[in-house]
């Protein structure tokens, strides 16, 4: 019998959030290459986003800017990421670019992650995750409209 907290929306998304969590936590493990889901997915995102500093990596993560800033720190340390200083907005921050070493662990990552992801969406049409994924949109936008954040 499943109690009425399992039967919840907040339930089912935060536990298929974190049954991703511990799958890529898993994966990461067996693949020993140095670097944590969590680091890689800063990394990807530092990748992406042109010009990102600590505080676009904290809003992408839904973290706070300290231990976003540890997370770019060991990122830094294993030679995957450097900061520069630049203005942005009229104000000095540490922009964060990937390194060479940095985007080829990602890439790799990616080749190996992508069969993992493709076999997971092949058990679900293509517009049933569409849908999904602008539904989860739309809760979360709710959801944020009710919290205060200070990313």
């Amino acid at each position: 019998m499943k109690t009425e907290y399992e039967n919840s929306l907040f339930y089912q998304i935060h536990s298929c959030a974190r049954c991703f969590d511990i799958l890529f936590e898993q994966y990461f493990k067996e693949l020993d290459l140095g670097i944590s889901s969590i680091e890689n997915l800063a990394l990807g995102i530092i990748i992406e986003v042109e010009d990102c500093c600590y505080r676009d990596l904290a809003k992408i993560l839904i973290k706070d800017r300290s231990n976003t800033g540890k997370l770019a720190s060991v990122l830094e340390k294993k030679g995957f990421v450097k900061t520069d200083l630049k203005t942005k907005n009229n104000r000095p921050v540490k922009i964060l670019k990937a390194t060479k070493k940095g985007i080829e662990i990602h890439n790799k990552i990616r080749k190996i992650i992508n069969p993992v992801a493709e076999e997971i969406h092949s058990k679900i049409s293509s517009k049933l995750l569409e849908q999904t994924k602008q539904n989860l949109q739309m809760f979360r936008k709710t959801v944020e409209k009710a919290i205060k954040t200070n990313i």
